[in-house]
């Protein structure tokens, strides 16, 4: 059941940032859609909105995609509160709700949230030592032959 709904959280986020993408192309058809349904008017948004769908028939071998799913939230989040400090224009609540409420059904519904943070990086980050550097082998000028190399044999 996990699995369906995440699928069609996906499929839901992707459709509404594709169509917010969309009123960004056509402004006075869809002037409303934007910030009533809560998202941002942007090529990305429609790029990330697509790969969303895409990966919403396999969430678990696209991870990277939900990743980026996730954090749209946040960063969403950021652009809203920057602007209203920044600049001082009104901070709009539904991009901010939409964003957030999916990242959190996204975080939610995935199978494996262990997946979510990159363990590679992490644990490679900690442990490893950094790699000493090699010297670079160069040829002995002169080598010795070995015991058996280079004599012609008797036997034969």
């Amino acid at each position: 059941m996990r699995r369906l709904l995440l699928t069609i959280a996906m499929l839901l986020m992707g459709m509404a940032l594709v169509g917010g993408a969309a009123a960004a192309l056509v402004p006075m058809s869809l002037v409303p859609l934007d910030q009533e349904v809560g998202t941002h008017t942007s090529a990305a948004g429609a790029v990330l909105g697509i790969g969303l769908m895409a990966a919403a028939f396999n969430p678990s071998a696209n991870v990277a995609w939900v990743r980026a799913g996730i954090l749209y939230g946040l960063v969403v989040l950021a652009f809203e509160g920057g602007s209203y400090l920044l600049w001082r224009e009104p901070f709009h609540i539904g991009p901010v709700f939409f964003g957030l409420a999916f990242s959190l059904l996204l975080i939610a519904l995935y199978p494996q949230r262990r997946d979510l943070v990159p363990h590679e990086t992490r644990a490679a980050s900690k442990t490893a030592a950094p790699a000493p550097m090699a010297e670079p082998i160069t040829p002995h000028p002169d080598p010795l032959p070995q015991a058996g190399e280079g004599k012609p044999d008797k036997t034969s």
